[in-house]
């Protein structure tokens, strides 16, 4: 059975959401925080989240073959509550979800 490259995370879905000027920003804010986890964290592979200004790239998709499998570990389980957490009014900058989620992964992985 031959394993499918599914989507993980796709900005440009999530910027044509909603027109609205505030949406957009606030998606831009979170997409920002979270893929300089994952790249800071050398969870990502062969794709280039910021151009050449380290701004993050709008057209910016991220497929389960870009993912390391604690990045996918990740992505199933830790950023979901995260998202959960900023939904309810948390502060976008604080990533100690994920900080946590990924010692997590990492120390049952050892």
């Amino acid at each position: 059975m031959q394993d499918i490259d599914f989507t993980l995370y796709s900005l440009p879905m999530l910027l044509t959401r909603n027109k609205s000027k505030e949406w957009r920003e606030q998606i831009l804010a979170r997409a920002n925080i979270l893929v300089s986890f994952l790249y800071k964290n050398n969870l990502l592979v062969s794709v280039t989240p910021f151009d050449g200004d380290n701004n993050l790239k709008e057209d910016l998709v991220i497929k389960k073959s870009n993912v390391t499998n604690e990045g996918l570990e990740l992505f199933k389980s830790v950023i979901p509550r995260w998202s959960q957490f900023l939904d309810k009014g948390g502060k976008i900058e604080n990533i100690s979800r994920l900080e946590k989620g990924l010692d997590k992964i990492r120390s049952c992985k050892n």
